[in-house]
């Protein structure tokens, strides 16, 4: 995480370490399913396989796309937040894309349901403008976090080099500066 001072930025990368776990671990599940695949293809013909079959053909879909993306994510350079004087950009999950702007922000809350993984859920005014300006998938995903949360935007921190409460603290922080400008 880094402050530039003179621009009142913070940037939060993309944890590396974070990444690498990640990517061993759907290494492992995706091995896992080969693994049960080739067990699966050795049980005689008069069992009916096609459910186990398909079971792990999506197991290791599943895997390869995970594998595809943290290694996309140890390649990367890119930032996964940033937040400055005009909103919070968020550069990961379905939330990426446009500047999302302190006057549309209502409220924050942290989510934590079972303990883990936490969201910061961040209320917007106009829920409609952040559902048109995402893509086909992602629209989807947001559509989803806002029938269940009454929100389409949320911040985790699953990728991110930083804590979900030092982000929370530091989006509070700034809302009430730049609110109170306006």
């Amino acid at each position: 995480m880094s402050v530039d001072k003179d621009k009142d930025e913070v940037v939060i990368g993309i944890s590396k370490i974070k990444s690498c776990m990640m990517t061993f671990i759907a290494i492992g599940l995706f091995s896992f399913a080969v693994v049960a695949l080739i067990n699966i293809l050795k049980i005689p013909a008069g069992f009916d396989k096609a459910f186990l079959l398909a079971g792990i053909f999506l197991f290791m879909i599943f895997g390869g796309l995970s594998i595809i993306s943290g290694i996309r994510r140890l390649l990367s350079n890119n930032y996964g937040l940033i937040i400055n004087a005009n909103g919070i950009m968020i550069n990961i999950g379905p939330n990426r894309g446009p500047l999302i702007e302190w006057v549309e922000i209502k409220s924050i809350k942290l989510h934590n349901q079972f303990k883990w993984p936490m969201y910061l859920l961040i209320f917007v005014k106009d829920t409609t403008k952040v559902l048109t300006e995402a893509k086909i998938f992602n629209r989807f995903m947001l559509k989803l976090n806002s029938a269940s949360h009454k929100t389409p935007v949320s911040i985790t921190s699953t990728w991110l080099d930083a804590d979900i409460m030092e982000i929370m603290e530091i989006i509070k922080e700034r809302m009430s500066k730049y609110n109170a400008h306006q």
